[in-house]
């Protein structure tokens, strides 16, 4: 009787110890566990930091900068590109008119310069698009060659022998292929900055007029708009003041251009207007007139 409950408290007593050790190697993974995943994380985290700050992360930021400072200062580049064609225009009557030697120091100054003002001009067209930048760097090679054309080919001029070939230049044909050059040259310089600056110069006078220009016209209304003139009346939903037949097909449209105190607005087919409102109607049609939601018109 009394080894009976001493054989239980000694089971009881493995039982609890049974159980811490559980306990504990549970404890013990869950510890390895968190661990490992805030290695991991710290492992990602080191990653990502080091991918944003790889070179070509800072090139792309770099180059996204230059863009947004050439957008913002549109027309102090344009200005300094028309300049810059100034300055070549001298350059060239310069080289054509005097005798310059290819291999002067004169020569080498002028070479310089010119590398210089073209590359001025062909930065006020690199955020134009592909265009005007293939359009200028033909222009920008001709006006090169037509700029340094005399100084190489001016000590040729006369007879020429080649093998049982015979030829001549002559001094004229020299700057006319001269002048050739540099003003193609600056037409397509020229061409490239009206596309990426004023493409409309180069539209016809009847021209279409693109539906979201024509839609620019009318100011859009706000429910909560308030007009200046001493105006007080209640508001009633735009539904209303329609058929049917055009609730039904008022998922087409986007805005319905609407009479409000006599002037037009675009307002939402779910908005609110003054009761004396009216919908703008196609004279023949008599349907509603508003922009469409897909196509831009309905009338």
């Amino acid at each position: 009787m009394i080894g009976f409950p001493l054989r239980r408290r000694k089971l009881w007593t493995f039982g609890n110890k049974l159980g811490r050790l559980k306990q504990r190697k549970k404890d013990n993974l869950g510890l390895e566990e968190r661990s490992f995943i805030s290695n991991s994380t710290n492992v990602l985290i080191v990653r990502a930091s080091s991918f944003s700050g790889s070179p070509k992360g800072r090139l792309s930021d770099r180059v996204h900068r230059i863009y947004a400072w050439l957008e913002k200062r549109q027309s102090a580049v344009l200005v300094t590109a028309v300049t810059s064609i100034i300055l070549l225009f001298i350059m060239h009557m310069s080289t054509v008119t005097m005798q310059i030697n290819s291999e002067s120091l004169l020569q080498n100054f002028i070479i310089l310069v010119t590398i210089v003002l073209l590359l001025i001009i062909g930065t006020s067209v690199i955020c134009k698009g592909v265009v005007p930048i293939a359009i200028c760097s033909l222009g920008l090679t001709l006006v090169y060659a037509g700029i340094l054309y005399p100084s190489y080919f001016m000590e040729t001029a006369g007879e020429l022998y080649y093998k049982s070939s015979y030829g001549f230049m002559s001094e004229r044909s020299v700057l006319n292929a001269a002048h050739g050059y540099f003003l193609l040259g600056i037409a397509m310089v020229i061409l490239s900055l009206i596309i990426g600056y004023r493409p409309t110069i180069l539209y016809t006078k009847n021209r279409p007029e693109s539906l979201e220009a024509i839609w620019q016209k009318y100011p859009i209304w706000y429910d909560s708009v308030k007009l200046v003139g001493g105006y007080d009346e209640p508001s009633v939903p735009l539904k209303s003041l329609m058929t049917a037949e055009e609730r039904y097909l008022l998922w087409r449209y986007e805005f319905v251009l609407t009479s409000i105190y006599g002037t037009p607005y675009l307002v939402k087919p779910d908005g609110y207007v003054p009761a004396s409102s009216k919908i703008l109607r196609d004279k023949e049609s008599l349907s509603m007139i508003g922009k469409s939601r897909y196509t831009g018109y309905f009338g």
